[in-house]
């Protein structure tokens, strides 16, 4: 079903989204409502704010229903905020509530309780002022004097209001890649205590999320005293916000929060379970656990009263009576399902990789020349390696040069070829499709080519008609072999196009054309819940780095990640092929 939608200029980003509902949660958490609608929007929250498309393109394209734990109830909330730009029960929740409180939430140490007391104490009714208003009572002192409040927590306001700090859950999420370069650190700190036994990052980290927020750490310890007074010591650590004997947080001079939360070594595999999730995935794990009268926790297993510990995850999803669940496919959708059946599939490894189709040299916008780029490829073991520059324009060089440049091209790959026999490379080239859905290079052109990427690069803010259109054409042009990062997304930079999926799908089917995963850290593009849809139209995706210089070859793992989110098996993958049947797919396509 397609509903009628909103004009671009009125789109929400999950942001503006999530932000709303944020607000209905805390006027429902002021007003005392049902513990179960409360816990339901907690739920959508944490589905949204982990979404790697857009939900009101879910909601245009009927799909609300694929997201886990969002019910009838806010399906149709959602349904009038997309098409009416308002929701009547959210204006009714937050009636007889101060407006300037909603401006406070967000804030690292208030919460919605917090924020309407404060803000109708201090009569805090508009949004534009109420931090600068009550950062004035601060600094007089007014706010100790209000039941529940101290010295104490008034100077810690104060010093919220200052540095603007964020709570956990309203900092921005960070790539990925960045969030790895700051576990790879702590851990390497960690392990040189003798009393760590056992550690591992969880989390969404875990997960291997596009984002990630705070870090959550695992240690199985049998000294838990001297490894958090060893953890504090970490010379990257800004501030403590909470010491115990079980769990430590710190603030990172990054900003970054990192928790570490510690464990004796026999519960090790039941505390990494509960602290990976997702949370959707942990309610509905503990649900079925309750049906066969199992108890789940972070200690363990208890059944009749009785706790087992495990050290383990894979004894830990055995003793339910489950196969072990890889953390990528822990999102509280339909994986606890498909496990009860023996349904997961045997999901792709970077090692089945074989080939990169899509990078660029110094012919292009790459960094480097193709022989440093095929060193590096040759490193990693590859079967082959596809150089795909940017062609050049015809408008600007002229038709000759360009025909020039790319037999100068192809030239050079042949010398690279005859001089080598353990990796084959392959002529390609990423080629722009057009605001005017054409192809930015003439058919004769691009028939010199071993293979070519059709890519979406301007004027992304095209209507959801025209840039389908666009899309399709490139499809279903019979020199197109792949299309690149589809969603043309930079992850906290620029949204997904605003694409009709259900026509660049079929058109993909149809055509019997390749999808790309994108494996640079800020595309990640086709998104895992793209990636699971095509799947279930047979739809088959190379997974590329699109490295424009020979480090970003190693990026690889990320498209991985995106793809085992997806559920694809290597038999998905083309670029899992042996050469030989890697070139006859080229042939026939």
């Amino acid at each position: 079903m397609y509903y009628l939608y909103m004009p671009e200029t009125d789109r929400l980003s999950n942001i503006q989204v999530v932000e709303k509902l944020k607000e209905a949660l805390a006027a429902m958490e002021v007003k005392n409502y049902n513990w179960f609608k409360i816990r339901a929007y907690q739920n959508a929250i944490a589905v949204i704010e982990n979404l790697t498309t857009s939900v009101q393109d879910m909601w245009e394209e009927g799909r609300l229903d694929a997201m886990p734990g969002i019910g009838e109830g806010l399906t149709a909330h959602l349904n009038d905020l997309f098409s009416k730009g308002v929701v009547a029960d959210w204006e009714y929740l937050k009636k007889g509530l101060p407006d300037g409180m909603f401006e406070l939430l967000g804030l690292h140490g208030i919460g919605a309780k917090k924020a309407f007391k404060l803000a109708r104490a201090f009569k805090l009714e508009n949004r534009t002022t109420a931090i600068e208003k009550l950062k004035i009572h601060a600094e007089k002192g007014d706010i100790q004097s209000l039941e529940g409040f101290g010295e104490k927590s008034e100077q810690d306001i104060l010093a919220t209001l200052t540095l603007q700090k964020m709570s956990k859950n309203d900092k921005p999420r960070m790539l990925l890649i960045k969030a790895e370069e700051i576990v790879d650190r702590v851990l390497t700190y960690m392990k040189k205590s003798p009393d760590v036994l056992k550690i591992d990052a969880a989390g969404s980290y875990r997960r291997r999320n596009a984002t990630v927020g705070d870090l959550d750490l695992i240690v199985a310890t049998n000294k838990p005293k001297e490894v958090m007074e060893y953890f504090i010591k970490f010379p990257e650590i800004m501030e403590i916000s909470m010491q115990g004997e079980r769990k430590t947080i710190a603030i990172l001079t990054n900003g970054v929060q990192v928790d570490i939360n510690v464990s004796k070594p026999e519960a090790y595999g039941a505390m990494l379970q509960y602290n990976t999730g997702s949370k959707q995935h942990n309610i509905l794990l503990r649900t079925y656990a309750l049906e066969k009268r199992m108890s789940l926790s972070e200690y363990g297993i208890k059944k009749k009263e009785v706790l087992t510990e495990y050290d383990n995850e894979q004894d830990f999803y055995k003793a339910v009576g489950l196969p072990y669940i890889p953390p990528e496919l822990r999102s509280g959708n339909d994986e606890i399902a498909l496990a009860k059946v023996s349904g997961l599939p045997k999901l792709v490894e970077l090692s089945d990789i074989r080939g990169d189709l899509h990078t660029h040299t110094v012919f292009s916008d790459g960094a480097e020349t193709l022989e440093e780029m095929v060193v590096v490829a040759a490193q990693l073991g590859y079967e082959y390696y596809g150089v795909s520059d940017h062609a050049p324009s015809v408008i600007s060089r002229g038709y000759k040069e360009v025909e020039r440049l790319i037999l100068e091209q192809r030239k050079l790959v042949d010398e690279i070829n005859s001089k080598q026999t353990k990796m084959k490379i392959l002529l390609g080239s990423e080629i722009n499709i057009t605001a005017e859905a054409e192809m930015a290079l003439p058919d004769e052109l691009m028939d010199l080519f071993d293979y070519t990427i059709a890519s979406i690069h301007t004027s992304f803010n095209q209507d959801k008609k025209a840039i389908t259109n666009r899309m399709v054409k490139a499809i279903e042009h019979p020199l197109v072999s792949i299309i690149g990062h589809p969603t043309g997304r930079l992850i906290s930079e620029r949204e997904a196009c605003d694409l009709d999926w259900k026509l660049v799908f079929d058109a993909l089917v149809a055509n019997n054309k390749i999808v790309e995963i994108n494996s640079q850290p800020d595309r990640l593009d086709l998104t895992d819940d793209l990636v699971r849809m095509a799947l279930e139209k047979n739809i088959k995706f190379v997974i590329n780095t699109d490295a424009h210089a020979s480090v970003q070859l190693r990026n690889m793992k990320y498209g991985i990640d995106v793809a085992r989110r997806g559920y694809c098996t290597k038999q998905s993958i083309i670029n899992t092929l042996p050469h030989e049947q890697f070139v006859k797919w080229l042939k026939k396509h």
